[in-house]
Protein backbone atom coordinates (compact mmCIF):
# COMPACT_ATOMS: atom_id res chain seq x y z
CA UNK A 1 0.00 0.00 0.00
CA UNK A 2 1.66 3.10 -1.35
CA UNK A 3 1.57 6.30 1.60
CA UNK A 4 0.64 9.65 0.77
CA UNK A 5 3.81 11.73 2.31
CA UNK A 6 1.64 14.86 2.66
CA UNK A 7 -1.37 13.24 4.62
CA UNK A 8 -1.62 14.50 8.33
CA UNK A 9 -3.79 11.61 8.62
CA UNK A 10 -1.75 8.77 8.03
CA UNK A 11 -1.10 7.81 11.40
CA UNK A 12 -4.51 8.19 12.74
CA UNK A 13 -7.33 5.62 13.09
CA UNK A 14 -10.67 6.88 11.54
CA UNK A 15 -11.73 7.37 15.33
CA UNK A 16 -8.95 9.82 16.13
CA UNK A 17 -9.68 11.86 12.93
CA UNK A 18 -13.40 12.23 13.62
CA UNK A 19 -12.54 13.29 17.52
CA UNK A 20 -10.34 15.82 16.35
CA UNK A 21 -13.08 17.19 14.16
CA UNK A 22 -15.44 16.93 16.89
CA UNK A 23 -12.94 19.31 18.57
CA UNK A 24 -12.54 21.56 15.84
CA UNK A 25 -16.28 21.74 14.99
CA UNK A 26 -17.41 21.26 18.60
CA UNK A 27 -21.10 22.66 17.80
CA UNK A 28 -21.58 22.30 14.12
CA UNK A 29 -24.40 20.17 12.96
CA UNK A 30 -22.39 16.88 12.10
CA UNK A 31 -25.71 14.48 11.32
CA UNK A 32 -29.28 15.65 10.91
CA UNK A 33 -31.67 12.85 11.02
CA UNK A 34 -35.52 14.01 9.97
CA UNK A 35 -34.86 17.43 11.10
CA UNK A 36 -33.51 15.57 14.99
CA UNK A 37 -29.73 17.49 14.42
CA UNK A 38 -26.57 16.18 16.26
CA UNK A 39 -23.50 18.37 16.66
CA UNK A 40 -20.01 17.28 16.57
CA UNK A 41 -19.54 17.34 20.26
CA UNK A 42 -22.46 15.33 20.75
CA UNK A 43 -21.46 12.90 18.15
CA UNK A 44 -18.53 12.09 20.21
CA UNK A 45 -19.74 11.35 23.20
CA UNK A 46 -22.06 9.29 21.86
CA UNK A 47 -19.21 6.77 19.56
CA UNK A 48 -17.35 6.87 23.07
CA UNK A 49 -20.66 5.91 25.07
CA UNK A 50 -21.48 3.17 22.49
CA UNK A 51 -17.53 2.28 22.53
CA UNK A 52 -17.88 1.67 26.41
CA UNK A 53 -20.49 -0.50 25.73
CA UNK A 54 -19.22 -2.57 23.04
CA UNK A 55 -15.83 -2.68 25.46
CA UNK A 56 -18.01 -4.36 28.12
CA UNK A 57 -19.60 -6.73 25.89
CA UNK A 58 -16.20 -7.95 25.05
CA UNK A 59 -15.16 -6.61 21.69
CA UNK A 60 -11.71 -6.51 21.67
CA UNK A 61 -9.17 -5.57 18.76
CA UNK A 62 -9.35 -7.73 15.84
CA UNK A 63 -13.09 -8.76 16.52
CA UNK A 64 -15.89 -8.40 14.09
CA UNK A 65 -19.04 -6.63 14.79
CA UNK A 66 -21.98 -6.65 12.50
CA UNK A 67 -23.84 -4.01 11.72
CA UNK A 68 -27.18 -4.63 9.46
CA UNK A 69 -28.46 -1.44 9.34
CA UNK A 70 -29.90 1.52 7.13
CA UNK A 71 -28.70 5.28 7.24
CA UNK A 72 -29.53 6.08 11.26
CA UNK A 73 -27.36 7.71 13.42
CA UNK A 74 -26.99 4.47 15.22
CA UNK A 75 -25.18 2.61 12.37
CA UNK A 76 -22.51 6.04 12.47
CA UNK A 77 -22.23 5.34 16.13
CA UNK A 78 -21.02 1.88 16.02
CA UNK A 79 -18.73 2.43 12.91
CA UNK A 80 -16.72 4.84 14.84
CA UNK A 81 -16.76 3.50 17.74
CA UNK A 82 -15.33 -0.15 16.49
CA UNK A 83 -12.55 1.68 14.94
CA UNK A 84 -11.99 3.17 18.95
CA UNK A 85 -11.43 -0.80 19.94
CA UNK A 86 -10.33 -1.53 16.95
CA UNK A 87 -12.38 -4.02 16.01
CA UNK A 88 -13.30 -4.54 12.43
CA UNK A 89 -16.91 -2.94 11.60
CA UNK A 90 -18.55 -5.58 9.01
CA UNK A 91 -22.00 -3.80 7.01
CA UNK A 92 -23.83 -5.82 5.90
CA UNK A 93 -27.34 -5.18 3.53
CA UNK A 94 -30.41 -4.90 5.60
CA UNK A 95 -32.34 -6.61 2.12
CA UNK A 96 -29.77 -9.60 2.37
CA UNK A 97 -31.43 -12.96 1.73
CA UNK A 98 -31.89 -15.21 4.67
CA UNK A 99 -29.20 -17.70 3.75
CA UNK A 100 -26.58 -14.53 2.64
CA UNK A 101 -27.35 -13.43 6.40
CA UNK A 102 -26.56 -16.56 7.69
CA UNK A 103 -23.22 -16.85 5.20
CA UNK A 104 -21.99 -13.62 6.20
CA UNK A 105 -22.38 -14.09 10.06
CA UNK A 106 -20.62 -17.52 9.71
CA UNK A 107 -17.79 -15.88 7.97
CA UNK A 108 -16.41 -13.94 10.71
CA UNK A 109 -18.21 -14.99 13.50
CA UNK A 110 -19.19 -11.42 14.85
CA UNK A 111 -18.99 -10.83 18.42
CA UNK A 112 -21.68 -8.25 18.22
CA UNK A 113 -24.45 -8.14 15.62
CA UNK A 114 -26.29 -5.16 15.41
CA UNK A 115 -29.67 -5.96 13.25
CA UNK A 116 -32.66 -3.30 12.26
CA UNK A 117 -35.77 -4.71 14.14
CA UNK A 118 -38.02 -4.61 11.05
CA UNK A 119 -36.52 -7.62 9.73
CA UNK A 120 -38.05 -10.43 11.47
CA UNK A 121 -37.29 -12.88 9.15
CA UNK A 122 -33.45 -11.81 9.05
CA UNK A 123 -33.42 -11.90 12.84
CA UNK A 124 -35.05 -15.31 13.26
CA UNK A 125 -31.93 -16.72 11.23
CA UNK A 126 -29.59 -14.95 13.47
CA UNK A 127 -30.57 -16.61 16.39
CA UNK A 128 -28.39 -19.06 17.45
CA UNK A 129 -25.66 -18.20 15.29
CA UNK A 130 -24.75 -14.83 17.01
CA UNK A 131 -23.07 -13.96 20.54
CA UNK A 132 -25.06 -11.11 21.06
CA UNK A 133 -27.71 -9.79 18.98
CA UNK A 134 -28.89 -5.76 19.43
CA UNK A 135 -32.44 -4.85 18.13
CA UNK A 136 -32.08 -1.13 16.92
CA UNK A 137 -35.15 1.11 15.77
CA UNK A 138 -34.85 3.49 13.31
CA UNK A 139 -37.41 5.62 15.74
CA UNK A 140 -34.83 6.17 18.69
CA UNK A 141 -33.18 9.57 17.24
CA UNK A 142 -36.76 10.59 15.55
CA UNK A 143 -37.72 13.75 17.18
CA UNK A 144 -40.44 13.93 19.78
CA UNK A 145 -43.64 13.91 17.02
CA UNK A 146 -42.07 12.06 14.54
CA UNK A 147 -40.79 9.03 16.18
CA UNK A 148 -44.56 8.72 17.52
CA UNK A 149 -46.60 9.06 14.07
CA UNK A 150 -43.67 6.07 13.52
CA UNK A 151 -44.69 3.63 16.16
CA UNK A 152 -48.53 4.46 14.82
CA UNK A 153 -47.62 3.78 11.65
CA UNK A 154 -44.98 0.54 12.18
CA UNK A 155 -46.61 -1.18 14.38
CA UNK A 156 -43.89 -4.22 13.93
CA UNK A 157 -44.35 -7.15 16.52
CA UNK A 158 -42.30 -10.47 16.29
CA UNK A 159 -41.82 -12.89 18.81
CA UNK A 160 -38.31 -13.14 18.00
CA UNK A 161 -37.66 -9.98 19.16
CA UNK A 162 -38.20 -10.92 22.59
CA UNK A 163 -34.67 -12.79 23.22
CA UNK A 164 -32.89 -9.54 21.64
CA UNK A 165 -31.75 -7.03 23.35
CA UNK A 166 -32.57 -3.12 22.35
CA UNK A 167 -30.19 -0.37 21.43
CA UNK A 168 -31.44 1.49 24.51
CA UNK A 169 -31.04 -0.95 26.75
CA UNK A 170 -26.99 -2.28 25.09
CA UNK A 171 -26.42 1.81 24.99
CA UNK A 172 -27.21 2.20 28.99
CA UNK A 173 -24.26 -0.24 29.72
CA UNK A 174 -21.80 2.62 28.35
CA UNK A 175 -22.15 4.43 31.31
CA UNK A 176 -20.96 2.47 33.43
CA UNK A 177 -17.22 2.62 34.63
CA UNK A 178 -14.74 0.26 34.10
CA UNK A 179 -11.10 -0.25 32.94
CA UNK A 180 -10.45 0.26 29.55
CA UNK A 181 -6.80 -0.59 28.71
CA UNK A 182 -5.14 1.23 26.12
CA UNK A 183 -1.88 -0.93 25.86
CA UNK A 184 -2.71 -2.54 22.33
CA UNK A 185 -3.85 0.56 20.48
CA UNK A 186 -5.41 0.23 17.16
CA UNK A 187 -3.24 1.50 14.01
CA UNK A 188 -3.85 3.43 10.82
CA UNK A 189 -3.30 0.50 9.09
CA UNK A 190 -5.48 -2.16 10.88
CA UNK A 191 -8.56 -3.11 8.89
CA UNK A 192 -11.69 -1.01 10.75
CA UNK A 193 -14.39 -1.92 8.29
CA UNK A 194 -15.60 -4.73 5.94
CA UNK A 195 -17.76 -4.40 3.14
CA UNK A 196 -18.96 -6.99 0.84
CA UNK A 197 -18.92 -7.18 -2.73
CA UNK A 198 -18.99 -10.04 -5.82
CA UNK A 199 -15.61 -7.99 -6.81
CA UNK A 200 -14.90 -9.37 -10.30
CA UNK A 201 -16.39 -12.89 -9.86
CA UNK A 202 -19.62 -12.52 -8.69
CA UNK A 203 -18.81 -14.64 -5.21
CA UNK A 204 -19.62 -12.86 -2.29
CA UNK A 205 -16.64 -11.31 -0.75
CA UNK A 206 -15.64 -9.25 1.99
CA UNK A 207 -13.73 -6.18 1.57
CA UNK A 208 -11.03 -5.65 4.10
CA UNK A 209 -10.46 -1.14 4.49
CA UNK A 210 -8.37 0.44 6.95
CA UNK A 211 -8.54 3.69 8.25
CA UNK A 212 -5.57 4.80 6.49
CA UNK A 213 -8.02 3.80 3.29
CA UNK A 214 -11.10 5.69 4.59
CA UNK A 215 -8.60 9.22 5.80
CA UNK A 216 -6.65 9.02 2.38
CA UNK A 217 -9.98 8.89 0.13
CA UNK A 218 -11.52 11.44 2.23
CA UNK A 219 -8.67 13.98 2.07
CA UNK A 220 -8.23 13.23 -1.53
CA UNK A 221 -11.99 13.75 -2.54
CA UNK A 222 -12.38 17.09 -0.62
CA UNK A 223 -9.03 18.08 -2.75
CA UNK A 224 -10.48 17.23 -6.07
CA UNK A 225 -13.98 18.78 -5.23
CA UNK A 226 -12.36 21.80 -4.97
CA UNK A 227 -15.68 23.64 -3.02
CA UNK A 228 -16.46 22.07 0.49
CA UNK A 229 -16.61 23.93 3.34
CA UNK A 230 -17.20 23.44 6.88
CA UNK A 231 -21.05 23.80 7.64
CA UNK A 232 -22.21 22.25 4.16
CA UNK A 233 -24.75 20.10 4.00
CA UNK A 234 -24.60 16.69 1.98
CA UNK A 235 -27.35 14.68 1.36
CA UNK A 236 -26.60 11.16 2.39
CA UNK A 237 -29.45 9.13 0.87
CA UNK A 238 -26.55 6.11 -0.75
CA UNK A 239 -26.70 3.16 1.84
CA UNK A 240 -23.49 3.01 4.38
CA UNK A 241 -22.88 -0.46 3.43
CA UNK A 242 -22.14 0.48 0.09
CA UNK A 243 -18.30 2.63 -0.12
CA UNK A 244 -19.91 5.49 -1.75
CA UNK A 245 -22.44 5.95 0.83
CA UNK A 246 -19.96 5.17 3.85
CA UNK A 247 -16.66 6.44 2.77
CA UNK A 248 -18.45 10.18 0.98
CA UNK A 249 -21.59 10.35 2.37
CA UNK A 250 -20.55 9.92 6.17
CA UNK A 251 -16.90 9.74 6.46
CA UNK A 252 -15.50 12.72 3.87
CA UNK A 253 -18.36 14.70 5.30
CA UNK A 254 -17.34 14.60 8.89
CA UNK A 255 -13.69 14.90 7.82
CA UNK A 256 -14.48 18.82 6.63
CA UNK A 257 -16.92 19.69 8.97
CA UNK A 258 -19.85 19.57 7.19
CA UNK A 259 -23.47 18.00 7.76
CA UNK A 260 -24.45 14.65 7.11
CA UNK A 261 -28.58 14.44 6.40
CA UNK A 262 -28.88 11.08 6.74
CA UNK A 263 -32.21 9.19 5.23
CA UNK A 264 -32.65 5.70 5.86
CA UNK A 265 -34.82 4.76 3.02
CA UNK A 266 -36.01 7.00 0.47
CA UNK A 267 -38.38 6.74 -2.49
CA UNK A 268 -35.84 7.86 -6.01
CA UNK A 269 -38.89 9.18 -8.12
CA UNK A 270 -39.39 11.85 -5.31
CA UNK A 271 -35.88 12.69 -4.70
CA UNK A 272 -36.27 16.29 -6.42
CA UNK A 273 -38.45 16.94 -3.39
CA UNK A 274 -35.66 15.82 -1.40
CA UNK A 275 -33.54 18.68 -2.33
CA UNK A 276 -36.03 21.20 -1.53
CA UNK A 277 -36.92 20.19 1.88
CA UNK A 278 -33.36 19.61 2.81
CA UNK A 279 -31.79 22.65 0.69
CA UNK A 280 -28.42 20.54 0.55
CA UNK A 281 -25.40 22.01 -0.98
CA UNK A 282 -23.81 18.79 -2.41
CA UNK A 283 -25.44 16.02 -3.75
CA UNK A 284 -24.15 12.33 -4.85
CA UNK A 285 -26.00 9.65 -6.31
CA UNK A 286 -26.19 7.10 -8.45
CA UNK A 287 -27.49 7.35 -12.00
CA UNK A 288 -30.89 5.78 -11.17
CA UNK A 289 -31.31 9.07 -9.14
CA UNK A 290 -30.99 11.78 -11.93
CA UNK A 291 -32.62 9.99 -14.27
CA UNK A 292 -35.97 10.29 -11.66
CA UNK A 293 -35.00 13.87 -11.63
CA UNK A 294 -34.75 14.65 -15.18
CA UNK A 295 -38.09 12.47 -16.02
CA UNK A 296 -39.95 13.66 -13.02
CA UNK A 297 -41.69 17.32 -12.12
CA UNK A 298 -38.80 19.32 -10.73
CA UNK A 299 -39.96 23.03 -12.93
CA UNK A 300 -40.98 24.34 -9.44
CA UNK A 301 -37.74 23.23 -7.04
CA UNK A 302 -34.88 25.98 -6.34
CA UNK A 303 -31.70 24.65 -6.81
CA UNK A 304 -29.89 27.89 -6.04
CA UNK A 305 -28.04 26.54 -3.20
CA UNK A 306 -26.78 23.46 -4.19
CA UNK A 307 -22.59 23.57 -5.47
CA UNK A 308 -21.42 19.94 -6.14
CA UNK A 309 -23.13 17.04 -8.16
CA UNK A 310 -21.35 14.24 -7.97
CA UNK A 311 -22.22 10.81 -10.04
CA UNK A 312 -21.21 7.22 -9.64
CA UNK A 313 -21.71 3.99 -9.28
CA UNK A 314 -22.24 3.12 -12.90
CA UNK A 315 -21.79 4.99 -15.98
CA UNK A 316 -23.81 7.98 -16.44
CA UNK A 317 -26.15 8.28 -19.73
CA UNK A 318 -25.16 11.12 -21.92
CA UNK A 319 -28.65 12.06 -22.09
CA UNK A 320 -29.05 12.11 -18.58
CA UNK A 321 -26.22 13.58 -17.84
CA UNK A 322 -27.07 16.73 -20.39
CA UNK A 323 -30.56 17.12 -19.61
CA UNK A 324 -29.44 17.19 -15.60
CA UNK A 325 -27.19 19.83 -16.12
CA UNK A 326 -29.90 22.14 -18.17
CA UNK A 327 -32.40 21.53 -15.17
CA UNK A 328 -29.48 22.71 -12.67
CA UNK A 329 -28.95 25.99 -14.72
CA UNK A 330 -32.81 26.32 -14.83
CA UNK A 331 -33.08 26.10 -11.54
CA UNK A 332 -30.36 28.33 -10.51
CA UNK A 333 -27.35 26.30 -9.45
CA UNK A 334 -24.29 26.61 -11.45
CA UNK A 335 -23.46 23.12 -10.99
CA UNK A 336 -23.16 20.46 -13.59
CA UNK A 337 -23.14 16.63 -12.62
CA UNK A 338 -19.18 15.57 -12.31
CA UNK A 339 -18.86 12.11 -13.06
CA UNK A 340 -16.87 9.91 -10.74
CA UNK A 341 -15.11 6.48 -10.83
CA UNK A 342 -14.38 3.82 -7.76
CA UNK A 343 -14.88 0.35 -6.87
CA UNK A 344 -15.12 -1.40 -2.95
CA UNK A 345 -11.70 -2.17 -3.38
CA UNK A 346 -10.40 1.36 -3.16
CA UNK A 347 -13.78 2.39 -1.17
CA UNK A 348 -15.24 4.66 -3.44
CA UNK A 349 -14.43 7.27 -5.91
CA UNK A 350 -11.01 7.71 -6.84
CA UNK A 351 -11.26 9.99 -9.99
CA UNK A 352 -13.49 12.97 -10.79
CA UNK A 353 -14.70 15.47 -13.78
CA UNK A 354 -12.70 18.42 -12.84
CA UNK A 355 -15.24 21.42 -12.47
CA UNK A 356 -17.27 22.76 -15.16
CA UNK A 357 -16.13 19.41 -17.02
CA UNK A 358 -19.37 18.24 -19.13
CA UNK A 359 -17.88 15.48 -21.94
CA UNK A 360 -19.50 12.37 -21.96
CA UNK A 361 -18.04 9.12 -21.05
CA UNK A 362 -15.02 11.23 -18.85
CA UNK A 363 -14.87 9.48 -15.34
CA UNK A 364 -12.30 12.26 -14.52
CA UNK A 365 -9.38 13.28 -13.35
CA UNK A 366 -7.40 11.00 -10.99
CA UNK A 367 -7.06 12.15 -7.14
CA UNK A 368 -3.53 13.67 -6.51
CA UNK A 369 -1.73 10.14 -4.83
CA UNK A 370 -3.77 7.53 -6.99
CA UNK A 371 -2.48 6.32 -10.15
CA UNK A 372 -4.15 4.72 -13.09
CA UNK A 373 -2.97 2.72 -16.16
CA UNK A 374 -4.54 0.71 -19.06
CA UNK A 375 -3.57 -2.66 -19.54
CA UNK A 376 -3.73 -5.03 -21.62
CA UNK A 377 -6.41 -7.48 -20.00
CA UNK A 378 -4.46 -10.78 -21.43
CA UNK A 379 -0.95 -9.90 -21.05
CA UNK A 380 -0.84 -7.18 -18.58
CA UNK A 381 1.27 -5.05 -20.85
CA UNK A 382 0.41 -1.16 -20.50
CA UNK A 383 -1.21 0.51 -23.23
CA UNK A 384 -0.62 4.18 -24.74
CA UNK A 385 -2.87 6.99 -23.82
CA UNK A 386 -5.75 6.89 -25.73
CA UNK A 387 -5.73 2.83 -26.22
CA UNK A 388 -8.70 0.67 -24.10
CA UNK A 389 -7.73 -1.73 -22.12
CA UNK A 390 -8.22 -2.80 -18.52
CA UNK A 391 -8.53 0.23 -15.92
CA UNK A 392 -5.69 -1.10 -12.80
CA UNK A 393 -5.20 1.88 -10.33
CA UNK A 394 -2.43 2.13 -7.69
CA UNK A 395 -2.82 4.88 -4.26
CA UNK A 396 -3.88 5.17 -0.78
CA UNK A 397 -7.39 3.60 -1.08
CA UNK A 398 -6.60 0.22 -2.49
CA UNK A 399 -8.17 -2.19 0.22
CA UNK A 400 -5.85 -3.98 2.50
CA UNK A 401 -7.52 -7.20 0.60
CA UNK A 402 -10.70 -9.79 0.78
CA UNK A 403 -11.16 -11.33 3.76
CA UNK A 404 -9.53 -15.01 4.00
CA UNK A 405 -9.27 -15.38 -0.25
CA UNK A 406 -5.48 -15.46 -0.65
CA UNK A 407 -6.34 -16.28 -4.18
CA UNK A 408 -8.94 -14.08 -4.90
CA UNK A 409 -5.81 -11.36 -3.28
CA UNK A 410 -3.27 -13.00 -6.02
CA UNK A 411 -5.70 -12.44 -8.72
CA UNK A 412 -7.00 -8.92 -7.95
CA UNK A 413 -3.59 -7.44 -6.47
CA UNK A 414 -0.84 -7.04 -8.57
CA UNK A 415 2.28 -6.31 -7.94
CA UNK A 416 5.09 -4.64 -9.83
CA UNK A 417 8.54 -5.03 -9.96
CA UNK A 418 8.95 -1.57 -8.26
CA UNK A 419 6.72 -3.16 -5.44
CA UNK A 420 3.85 -1.13 -6.60
CA UNK A 421 0.47 -2.96 -5.77
CA UNK A 422 -2.10 -2.37 -8.41
CA UNK A 423 -5.72 -3.29 -8.24
CA UNK A 424 -7.51 -4.97 -11.37
CA UNK A 425 -10.47 -3.50 -11.59
CA UNK A 426 -12.16 -5.66 -14.40
CA UNK A 427 -13.21 -2.52 -16.16
CA UNK A 428 -12.38 -1.36 -19.65
CA UNK A 429 -11.09 1.95 -20.59
CA UNK A 430 -9.21 5.11 -21.50
CA UNK A 431 -7.18 7.69 -21.13
CA UNK A 432 -6.60 10.48 -23.10
CA UNK A 433 -3.94 12.82 -23.89
CA UNK A 434 -5.63 15.84 -21.80
CA UNK A 435 -4.67 13.11 -18.89
CA UNK A 436 -8.69 12.34 -18.14
CA UNK A 437 -10.13 9.10 -18.01
CA UNK A 438 -12.93 7.62 -20.13
CA UNK A 439 -15.22 4.54 -18.99
CA UNK A 440 -15.98 2.00 -22.13
CA UNK A 441 -17.33 -1.44 -20.65
CA UNK A 442 -17.05 -3.98 -18.14
CA UNK A 443 -14.90 -7.17 -18.95
CA UNK A 444 -16.70 -9.15 -16.23
CA UNK A 445 -20.59 -9.88 -16.93
CA UNK A 446 -22.30 -7.81 -14.68
CA UNK A 447 -25.89 -6.13 -13.87
CA UNK A 448 -25.95 -2.68 -12.03
CA UNK A 449 -29.43 -2.21 -10.27
CA UNK A 450 -30.06 1.52 -8.90
CA UNK A 451 -26.30 1.22 -8.10
CA UNK A 452 -26.03 -2.24 -6.35
CA UNK A 453 -23.93 -5.25 -8.32
CA UNK A 454 -26.04 -8.01 -9.27
CA UNK A 455 -23.84 -11.02 -11.10
CA UNK A 456 -25.54 -12.73 -13.21
CA UNK A 457 -23.69 -16.30 -13.09
CA UNK A 458 -24.25 -16.48 -9.41
CA UNK A 459 -28.61 -16.43 -10.21
CA UNK A 460 -28.34 -18.82 -12.87
CA UNK A 461 -26.63 -21.13 -10.37
CA UNK A 462 -29.57 -20.70 -8.03
CA UNK A 463 -32.50 -21.43 -10.65
CA UNK A 464 -30.04 -24.41 -12.34
CA UNK A 465 -29.94 -26.20 -8.69
CA UNK A 466 -33.92 -26.15 -8.69
CA UNK A 467 -35.26 -29.29 -9.77
CA UNK A 468 -37.45 -29.29 -12.91
CA UNK A 469 -35.19 -26.37 -14.31
CA UNK A 470 -33.25 -27.86 -17.65
CA UNK A 471 -31.16 -24.47 -18.77
CA UNK A 472 -31.35 -20.72 -17.93
CA UNK A 473 -30.00 -17.09 -18.29
CA UNK A 474 -29.81 -14.06 -16.76
CA UNK A 475 -29.63 -10.69 -18.29
CA UNK A 476 -30.37 -7.13 -17.30
CA UNK A 477 -33.27 -4.90 -18.72
CA UNK A 478 -33.00 -1.46 -19.25
CA UNK A 479 -34.99 0.25 -17.11
CA UNK A 480 -35.88 4.51 -16.95
CA UNK A 481 -35.12 4.62 -12.77
CA UNK A 482 -32.94 1.59 -11.93
CA UNK A 483 -30.47 1.77 -15.41
CA UNK A 484 -31.50 -2.04 -15.33
CA UNK A 485 -33.41 -4.70 -13.82
CA UNK A 486 -32.99 -8.22 -13.67
CA UNK A 487 -34.69 -10.95 -15.62
CA UNK A 488 -34.40 -14.21 -15.75
CA UNK A 489 -34.77 -16.98 -19.08
CA UNK A 490 -36.02 -20.35 -18.10
CA UNK A 491 -36.41 -23.75 -19.67
CA UNK A 492 -38.26 -26.36 -17.85
CA UNK A 493 -37.94 -30.17 -18.10
CA UNK A 494 -40.50 -32.18 -20.31
CA UNK A 495 -43.17 -33.10 -18.16
CA UNK A 496 -42.84 -30.60 -14.98
CA UNK A 497 -45.64 -28.33 -14.12
CA UNK A 498 -44.52 -25.09 -15.30
CA UNK A 499 -46.07 -23.06 -12.65
CA UNK A 500 -45.66 -24.96 -9.32
CA UNK A 501 -41.96 -25.34 -11.05
CA UNK A 502 -41.50 -21.15 -11.57
CA UNK A 503 -43.45 -20.79 -8.04
CA UNK A 504 -40.56 -23.37 -6.47
CA UNK A 505 -37.66 -21.16 -8.88
CA UNK A 506 -39.21 -17.85 -7.18
CA UNK A 507 -39.18 -19.21 -3.69
CA UNK A 508 -35.40 -20.30 -3.48
CA UNK A 509 -34.41 -16.83 -5.32
CA UNK A 510 -36.14 -14.94 -2.21
CA UNK A 511 -34.36 -17.20 -0.04
CA UNK A 512 -31.20 -17.15 -1.57
CA UNK A 513 -30.28 -13.49 -2.77
CA UNK A 514 -30.90 -10.13 -2.19
CA UNK A 515 -34.14 -8.18 -2.98
CA UNK A 516 -32.71 -6.12 -5.43
CA UNK A 517 -30.82 -8.85 -6.99
CA UNK A 518 -34.55 -11.08 -7.37
CA UNK A 519 -35.21 -10.73 -10.87
CA UNK A 520 -38.08 -8.71 -11.92
CA UNK A 521 -39.46 -11.21 -14.45
CA UNK A 522 -39.38 -14.77 -15.71
CA UNK A 523 -39.79 -15.79 -19.27
CA UNK A 524 -39.79 -19.47 -19.80
CA UNK A 525 -38.74 -20.52 -23.13
CA UNK A 526 -38.11 -24.29 -25.36
CA UNK A 527 -34.13 -23.33 -24.94
CA UNK A 528 -31.82 -21.01 -24.73
CA UNK A 529 -30.08 -19.16 -27.75
CA UNK A 530 -26.38 -20.11 -27.75
CA UNK A 531 -23.67 -19.02 -29.94
CA UNK A 532 -21.68 -21.82 -32.49
CA UNK A 533 -19.58 -21.74 -29.38
CA UNK A 534 -22.13 -22.98 -27.18
CA UNK A 535 -22.08 -19.76 -25.23
CA UNK A 536 -25.35 -18.28 -24.09
CA UNK A 537 -26.36 -15.62 -26.59
CA UNK A 538 -26.32 -12.28 -24.80
CA UNK A 539 -27.89 -10.29 -27.98
CA UNK A 540 -30.16 -12.61 -28.83
CA UNK A 541 -31.94 -12.29 -25.52
CA UNK A 542 -31.37 -8.77 -25.42
CA UNK A 543 -33.58 -8.63 -28.72
CA UNK A 544 -35.88 -11.31 -27.41
CA UNK A 545 -36.75 -9.13 -24.37
CA UNK A 546 -37.77 -6.30 -26.89
CA UNK A 547 -40.91 -8.35 -28.55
Amino acid sequence: MSENPLSEYNGLTIYECIKSKAEEYKDLTALEYYGNKISYASLIADIDRCASAMYLYGVRQGMHVAVILPNIPQAVFIFYACSKLGAVCDLIHPLSSVRELKSYIEMTNPKIVFVYDELPAGITVLSGKVQKAVLVSPSEYLPKMAKLAFKMKSGVKNPAFIRFETFPEFFKEGTKPFAYKEDDLPVASDPCAMLYTGGTTGKAKGVLLSSFNFNNNAEEAIESCECLRKGDRFLAELPIFHGFGLGVCVHTVLMYGGTSILLPVFKVKKFAQLISKYKPAVIAGVPAIFGAIVSGDSKDIDMSFVKLVISGGDKLPSDIQDKMNEILASHGSKAVVRQGYGLTECLSGVCLMPPGCKEHNCIGRPYRNTRFKIVDPETGRELPNGTNGEILISGPSVMVGYYNEPEENRDTLKIDDEGVVWLRTGDMGRIGDNGLLYFECRIKRMIITNGYNVYPGVLEDIIRSCSGVADCAVIGVPDELRGEVVRAYIVFDKDVDTDSTLKAVKEEMNLSVSKFAVPRSFVVLDEIPRTKLGKVDIKALEEYKQE
